[in-house]
Protein backbone atom coordinates (compact mmCIF):
# COMPACT_ATOMS: atom_id res chain seq x y z
CA UNK A 1 0.00 0.00 0.00
CA UNK A 2 1.53 3.55 -0.91
CA UNK A 3 1.31 6.46 0.98
CA UNK A 4 -0.68 8.00 -1.14
CA UNK A 5 -3.27 5.62 -0.61
CA UNK A 6 -3.06 4.80 3.13
CA UNK A 7 -6.06 6.07 4.96
CA UNK A 8 -5.97 9.34 6.88
CA UNK A 9 -8.34 8.59 9.83
CA UNK A 10 -9.25 5.21 11.68
CA UNK A 11 -11.53 4.42 14.05
CA UNK A 12 -9.52 2.24 17.03
CA UNK A 13 -12.04 2.13 19.81
CA UNK A 14 -16.23 1.19 20.48
CA UNK A 15 -17.60 1.03 23.74
CA UNK A 16 -20.21 3.58 26.15
CA UNK A 17 -20.24 6.74 26.84
CA UNK A 18 -20.35 8.54 30.34
CA UNK A 19 -24.87 7.67 30.02
CA UNK A 20 -24.16 4.43 28.98
CA UNK A 21 -24.80 5.53 25.25
CA UNK A 22 -22.62 4.25 22.16
CA UNK A 23 -19.87 5.73 21.45
CA UNK A 24 -16.74 5.64 19.23
CA UNK A 25 -13.46 7.15 18.70
CA UNK A 26 -11.42 8.24 15.84
CA UNK A 27 -7.98 9.55 14.75
CA UNK A 28 -7.35 12.19 11.58
CA UNK A 29 -4.60 13.59 10.72
CA UNK A 30 -2.27 10.32 10.09
CA UNK A 31 -1.83 11.48 6.21
CA UNK A 32 -3.48 14.60 5.61
CA UNK A 33 -2.40 16.11 8.44
CA UNK A 34 -3.84 18.75 11.09
CA UNK A 35 -3.90 22.48 9.74
CA UNK A 36 -5.12 23.91 13.24
CA UNK A 37 -2.78 26.46 13.88
CA UNK A 38 -2.84 26.28 17.77
CA UNK A 39 -2.27 22.48 18.05
CA UNK A 40 0.42 22.04 14.66
CA UNK A 41 0.46 19.05 13.39
CA UNK A 42 -0.87 16.38 16.11
CA UNK A 43 -2.78 13.11 15.35
CA UNK A 44 -6.52 14.31 16.85
CA UNK A 45 -8.83 12.11 17.96
CA UNK A 46 -12.45 12.62 18.89
CA UNK A 47 -15.35 10.91 20.62
CA UNK A 48 -18.90 10.65 19.59
CA UNK A 49 -21.64 9.70 20.06
CA UNK A 50 -22.56 6.59 17.66
CA UNK A 51 -25.79 7.16 17.42
CA UNK A 52 -26.07 10.58 16.25
CA UNK A 53 -24.39 13.60 14.36
CA UNK A 54 -22.45 16.13 17.27
CA UNK A 55 -24.71 18.56 15.95
CA UNK A 56 -27.91 16.82 17.30
CA UNK A 57 -26.49 15.29 20.06
CA UNK A 58 -25.87 18.95 21.35
CA UNK A 59 -28.60 20.44 20.36
CA UNK A 60 -30.83 17.83 22.60
CA UNK A 61 -28.54 17.90 25.59
CA UNK A 62 -26.97 13.97 24.54
CA UNK A 63 -23.47 15.32 24.16
CA UNK A 64 -23.59 14.35 27.87
CA UNK A 65 -22.45 10.58 26.63
CA UNK A 66 -18.80 12.58 25.40
CA UNK A 67 -18.72 15.64 27.31
CA UNK A 68 -20.12 14.85 30.81
CA UNK A 69 -20.55 18.21 32.54
CA UNK A 70 -18.48 19.90 31.26
CA UNK A 71 -19.55 23.68 32.21
CA UNK A 72 -18.45 25.04 28.78
CA UNK A 73 -20.65 22.34 26.61
CA UNK A 74 -23.08 24.49 24.13
CA UNK A 75 -26.03 23.30 25.33
CA UNK A 76 -25.20 24.01 29.01
CA UNK A 77 -24.33 27.74 28.46
CA UNK A 78 -26.84 28.13 25.86
CA UNK A 79 -30.00 26.92 28.31
CA UNK A 80 -27.88 28.89 31.21
CA UNK A 81 -28.45 32.30 28.57
CA UNK A 82 -32.20 31.61 28.03
CA UNK A 83 -32.52 31.56 32.14
CA UNK A 84 -30.29 34.16 33.29
CA UNK A 85 -29.65 36.01 29.48
CA UNK A 86 -25.61 36.60 30.51
CA UNK A 87 -23.49 35.27 27.86
CA UNK A 88 -20.27 33.51 29.27
CA UNK A 89 -17.85 31.05 27.75
CA UNK A 90 -18.54 28.17 25.93
CA UNK A 91 -16.66 25.29 23.76
CA UNK A 92 -15.47 26.56 20.57
CA UNK A 93 -15.38 23.33 18.89
CA UNK A 94 -17.13 23.44 15.11
CA UNK A 95 -19.87 20.97 15.45
CA UNK A 96 -20.54 21.32 11.46
CA UNK A 97 -17.35 20.27 10.59
CA UNK A 98 -17.40 17.19 13.32
CA UNK A 99 -20.90 16.36 11.63
CA UNK A 100 -19.55 16.24 8.89
CA UNK A 101 -16.40 13.69 10.08
CA UNK A 102 -19.47 11.82 11.60
CA UNK A 103 -21.01 11.38 8.71
CA UNK A 104 -17.90 9.75 6.60
CA UNK A 105 -17.94 7.63 9.32
CA UNK A 106 -21.34 6.72 9.88
CA UNK A 107 -21.03 5.72 5.96
CA UNK A 108 -17.92 3.29 6.74
CA UNK A 109 -15.06 5.45 5.41
CA UNK A 110 -13.11 4.76 8.47
CA UNK A 111 -11.07 1.11 9.21
CA UNK A 112 -11.65 0.18 12.33
CA UNK A 113 -8.37 -1.26 13.86
CA UNK A 114 -6.89 -1.64 17.49
CA UNK A 115 -5.19 0.67 19.69
CA UNK A 116 -2.38 -1.10 19.54
CA UNK A 117 -2.16 -1.22 15.22
CA UNK A 118 -3.24 2.61 15.37
CA UNK A 119 -0.16 3.39 18.18
CA UNK A 120 2.37 1.88 15.37
CA UNK A 121 0.88 4.06 13.07
CA UNK A 122 1.08 6.92 15.43
CA UNK A 123 4.75 6.33 16.49
CA UNK A 124 5.97 6.14 12.81
CA UNK A 125 4.33 9.57 11.96
CA UNK A 126 6.60 10.56 15.20
CA UNK A 127 3.45 13.49 15.75
CA UNK A 128 1.98 13.76 19.62
CA UNK A 129 -1.44 12.59 19.80
CA UNK A 130 -4.04 15.09 21.41
CA UNK A 131 -6.15 13.45 23.11
CA UNK A 132 -10.00 14.50 23.19
CA UNK A 133 -10.08 17.16 20.04
CA UNK A 134 -13.61 16.55 20.73
CA UNK A 135 -15.23 13.96 23.63
CA UNK A 136 -13.66 14.00 27.25
CA UNK A 137 -10.38 11.62 27.10
CA UNK A 138 -12.19 10.05 30.37
CA UNK A 139 -14.72 8.01 28.14
CA UNK A 140 -12.16 5.91 26.70
CA UNK A 141 -10.27 3.21 28.79
CA UNK A 142 -6.82 4.30 29.80
CA UNK A 143 -5.10 1.11 28.51
CA UNK A 144 -6.37 2.28 24.75
CA UNK A 145 -5.20 5.78 25.23
CA UNK A 146 -1.56 3.79 27.31
CA UNK A 147 -1.34 1.59 23.78
CA UNK A 148 -2.04 4.43 21.16
CA UNK A 149 -0.05 7.47 23.15
CA UNK A 150 3.56 5.99 23.32
CA UNK A 151 4.62 9.83 22.39
CA UNK A 152 4.39 13.29 24.42
CA UNK A 153 1.05 14.56 23.81
CA UNK A 154 -1.97 16.66 24.94
CA UNK A 155 -4.67 15.52 26.95
CA UNK A 156 -7.41 17.36 29.04
CA UNK A 157 -10.61 15.89 31.27
CA UNK A 158 -13.73 17.40 32.83
CA UNK A 159 -14.14 14.24 34.93
CA UNK A 160 -11.26 14.35 37.39
CA UNK A 161 -13.61 14.26 40.14
CA UNK A 162 -14.80 10.76 39.03
CA UNK A 163 -12.62 10.00 36.88
CA UNK A 164 -8.54 8.63 37.36
CA UNK A 165 -6.94 9.89 34.34
CA UNK A 166 -4.34 11.91 36.33
CA UNK A 167 -1.55 10.14 34.78
CA UNK A 168 -2.62 11.51 31.37
CA UNK A 169 -5.16 14.31 31.40
CA UNK A 170 -4.99 17.63 33.02
CA UNK A 171 -7.73 18.42 34.91
CA UNK A 172 -9.44 20.95 33.37
CA UNK A 173 -10.82 23.75 35.20
CA UNK A 174 -12.93 27.07 35.18
CA UNK A 175 -12.04 28.73 38.81
CA UNK A 176 -8.72 28.94 41.19
CA UNK A 177 -10.94 26.90 43.84
CA UNK A 178 -11.61 23.84 40.88
CA UNK A 179 -8.17 24.05 40.34
CA UNK A 180 -6.68 23.76 43.76
CA UNK A 181 -9.45 20.68 44.82
CA UNK A 182 -7.65 19.09 41.46
CA UNK A 183 -4.54 19.44 42.13
CA UNK A 184 -4.93 18.46 45.97
CA UNK A 185 -5.95 14.77 44.44
CA UNK A 186 -2.78 14.74 42.06
CA UNK A 187 -3.67 16.75 38.78
CA UNK A 188 -1.85 19.46 36.86
CA UNK A 189 -4.54 21.94 35.52
CA UNK A 190 -5.60 23.27 32.70
CA UNK A 191 -7.56 26.49 33.78
CA UNK A 192 -9.45 28.44 31.58
CA UNK A 193 -9.57 32.14 33.62
CA UNK A 194 -13.06 33.01 33.05
CA UNK A 195 -12.60 34.71 36.12
CA UNK A 196 -10.09 37.19 34.47
CA UNK A 197 -7.31 36.99 37.48
CA UNK A 198 -4.66 36.17 35.06
CA UNK A 199 -1.98 33.62 36.19
CA UNK A 200 -1.23 32.47 39.58
CA UNK A 201 2.28 31.81 41.31
CA UNK A 202 1.72 27.90 40.14
CA UNK A 203 0.84 28.86 37.05
CA UNK A 204 2.02 29.89 33.41
CA UNK A 205 0.18 31.29 30.59
CA UNK A 206 -0.43 28.95 27.57
CA UNK A 207 2.28 29.03 25.45
CA UNK A 208 0.25 28.84 22.41
CA UNK A 209 -0.92 32.05 23.48
CA UNK A 210 2.45 34.15 25.07
CA UNK A 211 5.01 33.11 22.56
CA UNK A 212 2.32 31.73 19.83
CA UNK A 213 4.03 28.15 19.87
CA UNK A 214 2.23 25.08 19.13
CA UNK A 215 0.56 22.66 21.36
CA UNK A 216 2.73 19.56 18.90
CA UNK A 217 5.90 21.70 19.74
CA UNK A 218 5.42 22.58 23.37
CA UNK A 219 3.37 19.36 25.09
CA UNK A 220 3.37 20.94 28.59
CA UNK A 221 -0.69 19.67 28.61
CA UNK A 222 0.41 16.19 29.09
CA UNK A 223 -0.94 15.55 32.83
CA UNK A 224 1.74 13.71 34.94
CA UNK A 225 3.80 12.70 32.32
CA UNK A 226 5.10 16.67 32.83
CA UNK A 227 5.58 15.63 35.89
CA UNK A 228 7.22 19.06 37.65
CA UNK A 229 5.80 21.20 35.11
CA UNK A 230 3.47 24.20 35.89
CA UNK A 231 -0.28 24.40 35.76
CA UNK A 232 -1.78 26.09 32.61
CA UNK A 233 -3.78 28.67 32.57
CA UNK A 234 -5.60 30.47 29.17
CA UNK A 235 -8.30 33.05 28.21
CA UNK A 236 -11.32 32.01 27.15
CA UNK A 237 -11.91 30.59 23.71
CA UNK A 238 -15.25 31.60 21.64
CA UNK A 239 -17.72 34.75 23.51
CA UNK A 240 -17.31 35.85 27.21
CA UNK A 241 -18.61 39.12 28.92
Amino acid sequence: MTTATKPSSYEFWRGVGLDGAPVVAIATGLINKSTNRKTGAMVQTYILRMDMSPVDASKLGLDRSVCGECPLRQFTVRTAKLETGIQTAECYVNLGWLTVMWNSWNAGNMPRISPAELGDIVEASRMPVRQGAYGDPAVVPADVWTQLDRRRGTSYSHQWRTAQVQAFSMASVTTLDEAAEAQSMGYRTYRVDVQQLGAQENEITCPAESRGVTCADCGLCNGNRGAGAKNIVIHPMGKFQ
